[in-house]
């Protein structure tokens, strides 16, 4: 049952925008205050499951509790008339990161960079919160571009949680997380899944923002695990413009090893808030003297003191001279007499 035309609380819903594989997400109106707002609906199958009613209401209280701009704002939750449980939250208009890439291609350095930092520092407070996204792509991520210059958003926080309950897996043919963004450990097991799993997505993220494609590929699901498992990160792919401080960066984030890979998405955000400049600049090899200041000119009165300052300290050289020339007299005469 479609819930376009039909009242949820306050709020009349007006179209649908899109539909998942567990959720469908409407455009409504909240008729109060006129305020435009998205509605996401559990689909009606799911319902009445209890683990994935806890999930869902797990979702709503993530982005809740975040509260950060990178997130979207959360207004209620509450159960449609038909039975379905709705997240009323925040519409947004834009284009998702997946879109924008297949219509302009991989961002240019000086476009990604903030858009890395923003996407770092976004999942740097849901870490901070103890959330893990674990389901992190292009297409939870989603671009904004208005009168307040070019924002991110993340999407769809505790899906992959909802997904990962044994007995919908089957039912939605649904995987913790998607295979080209996954961390090794996700194929391992999901229960070695953690927030540097999320590093490791955001990793790829970035990788495919700067070229324009992922890290890791594969013709199928062994292909792109094997991928992740083995295959060297492709640095070289990565512009020539990039500053060194990001690229090492970049690496870190894809370590296979996660006791090894960055440990923190703070720490990206700081590599990427100094725009990548961290990286101290090369030593060169021959440091020329510093040059000394050239003191400024003295007044001629001062100068006049310092010279009859000066002279009676310099009167030895004087008898130098005296002596030098005797000794030349001496010599010359004696030569004359020869």
């Amino acid at each position: 049952m479609s819930l376009v035309g039909t009242m949820v609380g306050r709020y009349r819903v007006q179209r649908l925008l899109g539909e998942g594989g567990m959720a469908r997400v409407f455009a409504a109106e909240d008729t109060s205050v006129g305020r435009h707002v998205a509605i996401k609906a559990l689909l009606p199958e799911y319902s009445q499951h209890k683990s994935i009613l806890e999930r869902f209401m797990n979702e709503a209280k993530a982005m809740g509790r975040i509260q950060h701009p990178g997130v979207i704002d959360v207004f209620d939750v509450m159960m449609a008339p038909s039975g379905e449980l709705c997240i009323i939250m925040e519409l947004l208009t834009g284009l998702t990161l997946r879109e924008q890439l297949w219509q302009r291609g991989p961002y240019a350095v000086h476009d990604a960079l903030p858009l890395m930092l923003q996407l770092a520092d976004t999942l740097a407070a849901a870490h901070a919160h103890r959330i893990v996204h674990r389901d992190l792509k292009p297409e939870n991520i989603f671009v904004i571009a208005d009168a307040l210059g070019t924002r991110l958003k993340v999407l769809d926080f505790g899906i992959a949680k909802v997904m990962d309950a044994q007995n919908v897996q089957t039912a939605t043919t649904a995987q913790m997380g998607t295979a080209t963004y996954m961390a090794p450990e996700q194929f391992r097991s999901a229960k070695l899944v953690d927030h540097r799993a999320d590093i490791y997505a955001v990793g790829c993220l970035f990788f495919e923002m700067l070229t324009g494609k992922p890290p890791f590929t594969g013709r199928n699901l062994f292909e792109q695990m094997n991928a992740h498992l083995t295959q060297p990160t492709p640095l070289d792919q990565l512009p020539p413009q990039l500053p060194p401080a990001v690229r090492d960066l970049v690496d870190r984030m894809l370590v296979k090893d996660r006791d090894q890979r960055l440990g923190s998405l703070t720490d990206a955000v700081a590599v990427l808030a100094g725009g990548g400049s961290l990286t101290p600049a090369p030593v060169p090899l021959h440091t020329p003297a510093p040059q000394l200041p050239t003191p400024p000119p003295q007044p001629a009165s001062r100068r006049a003191a310092t010279a009859a300052v000066s002279r009676p300290a310099d009167r030895s050289w004087i008898w130098a001279l005296v002596a030098i020339l005797l000794v030349g007299v001496g010599v010359a005469l004696t030569i004359a007499l020869t």
